[in-house]
């Protein structure tokens, strides 16, 4: 299968749907010691991705999908100083010494886009409804809030309220922070070839309200920067490649029907986790490979259940029919959050944020 003949393909289809266009262009208005804030809500994917045809840009190898969820949300604020090689992030109140490489390069590349000169300084915050999990996409609304506090920085309020716009930049620091900047259902157009200019996010008619899903958090120690680098080297990868433009054909094709694309999120969590296995890399623990075993043993006398997950053992189980996920929530112990759709916990929190942001620009 040619990818970047499919990728096109799928582009077409979207641009006739009246759902893809070119991004437009904002002119900038810097202004040094201006704070701007942004924030932003987690996703989880429906068609998932794995490993990057251009790592620098990061330009995935196939378009994916997914909606955002209310586990979390982060926020972002964005300080920009005419001073060169200043830049800084201070993530959760602590320098993000171990992030060095997931800022500086995104940000390398947005002042050779922009020829803006001088620095940025970012205070993050996580907000979270579990203490330490995996595969619950927090990067993404890192990478999103991130996004968005530096284009309502640069560029303006207009801009900032450009959500594709925004995911374009989102997905220079995470790739799923490209979905996470649209806050709703949202497809990414991403494939070998496509301009990095083209490569961002655009909202799809689904009818994700009618989602009722729950959450099982649970951690492992696994980086997604592995599973990137490992699932590329699986014998498997190619096929997992060309099942995918299938599906996302027929998804599209089907107007984006959400019982096909939950079933699709079950189905590509499976080959997702088949191809990493391949390669040796477990990513279940004994707790979700048993809920796994629940859930298998639940859905063979229930239909209309799903359950999927991303890099990780925390697993989501979803219905459109809500008796039927809390009756299969009421077969599980373990630690569980409900989720809901058009989340407003961030609201609470925003003047809050910005206080400790203005105090702490006003430290350095």
């Amino acid at each position: 299968m040619d990818f970047k003949f499919e990728g096109e393909n799928i582009k077409h289809k979207l641009v006739d749907m009246g759902l893809y266009r070119e991004l437009i262009n904002y002119d900038t208005v810097l202004e040094p010691g201006k704070i701007s804030t942004g924030y932003s809500y987690p996703i989880k994917a429906f068609e998932k991705f794995l490993g990057y045809y251009d790592n620098y840009y990061k330009i995935a190898n196939n378009p994916s999908t997914s909606f955002n969820t209310d586990f979390s949300f982060v926020y972002s604020a964005c300080m920009y100083t005419k001073k060169d090689n200043s830049d800084m992030v201070i993530l959760d109140g602590k320098p993000a010494t171990g992030y060095v490489d997931r800022y500086e390069k995104p940000l390398e590349i947005f002042r050779k886009n922009t020829g803006i000169r001088g620095s940025f300084v970012f205070n993050i915050k996580r907000y979270r409804k579990y203490s330490e999990a995996k595969g619950l996409s927090e990067s993404s609304a890192v990478a999103s809030a991130v996004s968005r506090s530096l284009i309502k920085n640069v560029f303006g309020e207009m801009a900032a309220k450009d959500d594709s716009f925004v995911s374009r930049y989102a997905r220079l620091v995470s790739g799923s922070g490209t979905r996470a900047a649209i806050n709703g259902p949202s497809i990414w157009l991403s494939y070998p070839g496509i301009q990095e200019q083209n490569s961002f996010a655009v909202k799809i008619p689904a009818d994700v309200d009618k989602i009722n899903y729950a959450i099982f958090p649970k951690n492992i120690d696994y980086q997604t920067s592995n599973a990137h680098s490992e699932a590329v080297r699986s014998i498997f990868y190619n096929s997992w490649l060309n099942e995918k433009y299938k599906k996302l054909n027929e998804i599209i094709d089907g107007g984006f029907n959400i019982e096909l694309m939950m079933n699709r999120a079950m189905e590509d969590m499976y080959a997702l986790n088949s191809v990493l296995l391949s390669r040796g890399n477990v990513i279940q623990t004994a707790e979700s490979i048993s809920l796994l075993k629940n859930f298998i043993e639940f859905s063979k006398k229930h239909e209309g259940i799903y359950i999927t997950g991303d890099t990780g053992p925390s697993l989501m189980v979803m219905s459109a029919d809500k008796s039927l996920l809390n009756q299969f929530l009421e077969t599980v112990d373990d630690l569980k959050i409900v989720g809901s759709h058009h989340p407003e916990a961030h609201k609470k929190r925003e003047n809050e944020f910005r206080k400790e942001s203005e105090e702490y620009f006003q430290s350095i």
